[in-house]
């Protein structure tokens, strides 16, 4: 069950690039605004626009990410704990899977000296993304 859940999981983060990336591209296309300017010339309203709503949504996407990251691990170490008989341990890993993550305006965790946490090791369910 966790590995079908990872796998939605993956899917889900990889649709999140993609948003990302599209809307870059649709800002990018959406033009500038024309004028005799030096250098680049300004992004227009449209592109402007697209690119605020993106960086509003990045920490929304990232809580979410982190959320399902946390859910999936918590289950894991729970079930790896219960497994080993320390039904103690599986219910500590199930409180700490629950905890609110603190997530930045770009979207990754923070841990409690308030840098972004390191991503896990891929082959535990949720890391190597």
């Amino acid at each position: 069950m966790l590995k079908k859940t990872a796998t939605a999981a993956e899917s889900m983060s990889k649709a999140g690039t993609a948003m990302q990336e599209s809307l870059k591209s649709a800002a990018t296309s959406a033009g500038t605004i024309s004028g005799p300017y030096c250098g680049e010339a300004p992004m227009g309203p449209v592109g402007g626009a697209l690119g605020e709503f993106m960086q509003h949504k990045a920490q929304e996407l990232g809580y979410i990410a982190v959320r399902t990251e946390h859910s999936l691990n918590g289950a894991y170490d729970a079930t790896t704990e219960y497994v080993k008989g320390d039904l103690d341990m599986a219910a500590n890993k199930q409180k700490q899977a629950v905890k609110d993550p603190v997530v930045n305006d770009q979207g990754q965790e923070l841990g409690p000296d308030g840098k972004p946490v390191p991503q896990p090791p891929a082959d535990k369910p949720g890391g190597g993304t």
